[in-house]
This record gives C-alpha cells, structure tokens and sequence, in this order.
C-alpha cells in the first residue's frame, strides 16, 4: 500500500487535498495510529484513529477519521440522502448518529471499513467491542468522488441502555432524541478544525 498522504502531529491532523484541512483533536484523545487500504476492490481509504481507553485497553471513545476516494477505473458517486448539513468553520458536513454492536457490525460484514478499524486497534492492543453508539459527519467534493468521515463514537454501558433498548421496537426509543443530542455535541467538542 502507499505510505499516508496526510499526518499527525501534536494531536492535530493534517491533510493537504480532498479536503486541504487541519483538525485538531481534544488532547483527552490518544493517537492510535493510521492505515490504509482497498475497500471492496473500488475505493482507497486512508484511516487515522484517535482513543481513550479504559485500564483494560477497552476503547471507551473514539474519533475515526476516514479520507476515502473512488478509484479511477469506475464511476461511482458517494450518496448520502437523507442525512442533515452542518457547517464546521466553513466546512460542510452532511451527518447522523446511530447505534450498533461492533461484533454483530463485525459479523454482518467482516471485511468493511469499520472492520478495519476493529483489526487495526486490535492489533495495536486496544479492544472495540459491545454497543456504541456514533455520529458520522461526512464532507464531499465537489464530484462526489472523494469523502472525508469523521466518526466520533462512544460505548453505550455508561447509559444504562442497550442497542435493542433504542432501536425500532425499543423500550427506550423514545430516549434516543436526547441522548442523540448529547453525543452531538460531545463529538463537536472532540475536535477543531482550525
């Protein structure tokens, strides 16, 4: 694989195309390192991971930025309907939040992004694992070819809730507006773009 076209530095990334932009990020955050790859033989990605983690290495929280194109060989677009704009100092950002269990996530689809990201911080002594729950923010270029995601996620157990609890047919459906809101504006608070 190539070597990163970005770096980090005292916990700011730095990325000089697609989209040229520096995030700094809260220094409760720890640099776990980056990789890249060949996503489903039609897009490279290049990932850089940013943890806290408990004393037993369990990631409790976790900034995941992803700068992903599609390759020259096809014609895709990236299309993400449906999701809301923010705009961070300047940059716009279409976004979500959602729960999931990693494993189940893992199962379903073992040779995704996100599983990357499971491999990766397992083989550097960190464990992902059990329900979290995440907001994506994603910017676009202008030919919906190249993407940057930022995802900010944190494990469910401090809430006393479960996945089931908040998806569809969920006892506790009706918790995730205000939950959803909190993790928001936890994850705007995880870094600057600067």
């Amino acid at each position: 694989m190539t070597s990163p076209q970005r770096s980090v530095q005292n916990n700011i990334l730095r990325s000089e195309e697609l989209p040229a932009i520096q995030i700094k990020i809260d220094p409760q955050f720890t640099y776990a390192g980056n990789t890249n790859f060949i996503l489903y033989d039609i897009a490279h990605v290049e990932q850089h991971h940013f943890i806290v983690t408990d004393a037993q290495k369990r990631v409790q929280r976790r900034l995941w930025f992803q700068f992903e194109g599609y390759l020259e060989d096809n014609h895709r677009k990236y299309n993400y309907s449906g999701m809301e704009l923010l705009t961070l100092n300047g940059f716009t950002f279409l976004h979500n939040s959602y729960v999931l269990n990693i494993e189940e996530a893992y199962r379903e689809r073992p040779t995704s992004d996100s599983a990357h990201v499971v491999d990766y911080l397992k083989e550097k002594g960190s464990v992902l694992s059990g329900d979290v729950m995440s907001k994506r923010m994603v910017w676009l270029d202008a030919a919906l070819r190249n993407e940057l995601m930022i995802i900010y996620s944190e494990i469910l157990d401090p809430t006393g809730y479960r996945v089931s609890d908040l998806t569809e047919g969920g006892a506790s459906t009706a918790e995730w507006p205000a939950l959803s809101q909190a993790l928001h504006e936890r994850a705007l608070a995880s870094f600057t773009i600067v």
